[in-house]
């Protein structure tokens, strides 16, 4: 509407994003102030946003339970391998899509959107066999294999992204390469990856946080051998005890904070999620600047 300036725009501007900020912030709000009450103020009607003392027991005690930070190295290993594997297979597989025509390319982008489309679930028991067969259940090829492949998690989603990014890309470009020698993959290597960079920050973003997240996949494919942060959350509860009883806590039936209650998984929870905050707040520029970017139009 061309509307810059003006008390009445900046009003409502800043009134709508207050409110939508509120929506997605409550929930954290909410889990960082439970995190940090005691089971008294739980119990107390009194006690609603503001704990009587800042309780950091619970995040001590989670510390232990969820094995850091030992366990954010190796979700960090975990999730940083395949999604760097992800991104590399869905590069390439986007830019043959976008730049060269074949017989069967409908086939493959149907195909691509039915993997999309389709419940994870579904492929669960013939890729659980193949991995046994191949011996990658119990290790991290289990993961890296299918993302290298371009059968990651949500690998259709970043190939799209990719084939379009690479679509935006003038073709002189690529011809002028071409009438100097280049082949192909040198063409690829040379040319494109250069310019694909706000790709790259968006898959690896959002392919890092899905890998980090990831429990369904890793908890039957990993056999246990391997344990991610959000693994041990699903477990805090039964774990919870032996890291009262390591830190030399008290006894439970003395002590009424020493139960598990929703703080501690509270607690946890936000354990779990620093990483990705950090990581976030380090690239949210490049990030948003490249969700921009992905949006222009080519030649």
């Amino acid at each position: 509407m061309q509307i810059s300036d003006g008390l009445v725009y900046k009003v409502a501007t800043y009134a709508v994003l207050t409110v939508f900020g509120f929506v997605f912030l409550y929930p954290l709000l909410y889990m960082l102030s439970v995190s940090f009450m005691s089971n008294l103020d739980l119990v107390d009607n009194t006690v609603e946003w503001l704990p009587t003392a800042l309780y950091t027991f619970n995040f001590e005690t989670t510390w232990r339970a969820l094995k850091l930070p030992g366990a954010f190295v190796t979700t960090a290993l975990v999730a940083g391998a395949s999604t760097i594997s992800v991104i590399l297979s869905s590069a390439l597989i986007g830019y043959g899509l976008a730049r060269f025509a074949f017989r069967g390319k409908v086939i493959v982008f149907a195909l691509l959107l039915f993997t999309y489309i389709v419940p994870k679930t579904l492929f669960f028991i013939p890729r659980f066999q193949i991995f046994t067969e191949m011996g990658l259940k119990g290790n991290l090829g289990a993961l890296v294999v299918p993302a290298l492949t371009g059968q990651g998690e949500q690998a259709a989603l970043f190939i799209l992204i990719f084939y379009q990014f690479f679509r935006m890309i003038p073709k002189a470009l690529e011809e002028a390469a071409f009438i100097d020698g280049a082949g192909a993959f040198r063409t690829f290597w040379n040319i494109a990856l250069p310019m694909a960079g706000p790709a790259f920050i968006i898959t690896g973003v959002y392919g890092f946080s899905i890998y980090w997240n990831e429990t369904f996949l890793t908890s039957f494919y990993l056999d246990g051998k391997i344990q991610t942060v959000p693994m041990l959350l699903g477990d805090l509860q039964d774990t919870f005890g032996a890291a009262v009883n390591a830190g030399g806590g008290g006894d439970f039936s003395k002590n009424p904070n020493l139960n598990f209650t929703e703080a501690k998984a509270f607690a946890g929870t936000l354990l779990s999620i620093i990483p990705l905050a950090i990581l976030y707040l380090i690239v949210q520029r490049w990030f948003v600047e490249s969700i921009d970017k992905t949006g222009i139009t080519g030649e």
